[in-house]
């Protein structure tokens, strides 16, 4: 798929969608090929990706200032930890699913109204 489409698809502008593609070829998730056939695919099927494996690269790129002791930084350096397991369960596959409620499951948008209300 060429990077144009990509971020039509996700509605993020052309450049920046051509960084993340660039750092995730770098990360080894997605391989990309020059020319007018060319594009950017997964490196290996979206079951064997996680999305820890992705963040926990972008992690180690742009890693949390150890030094930095501000509330937020400690209330995220807690967070990072049970979110990374957490995120070690879901694939890109289950990601790439279309959402589907099922009955008694919040919605990320739900649980995330309800998180940010504390």
């Amino acid at each position: 798929m060429q990077s144009r489409e990509i971020a039509a698809r996700i509605a993020v502008s052309n450049a920046e969608t051509a960084k993340i593609l660039q750092l995730l070829v770098w990360g080894g998730f997605v391989t990309s090929r020059r020319g007018s056939k060319g594009g950017f695919r997964l490196a290996s099927s979206a079951e064997r990706i996680t999305m820890a494996e992705v963040i926990g690269f972008f992690l180690r790129k742009h890693p949390i200032e150890p030094e930095a002791n501000s509330p937020v930084m400690r209330v995220l350096r807690d967070c990072i930890a049970p979110c990374q397991k957490a995120f070690g369960k879901l694939s890109l596959a289950q990601v790439a699913r279309p959402h589907e409620n099922k009955p008694g499951k919040r919605s990320a948008t739900e649980f995330s109204a309800k998180f940010r209300s504390r």
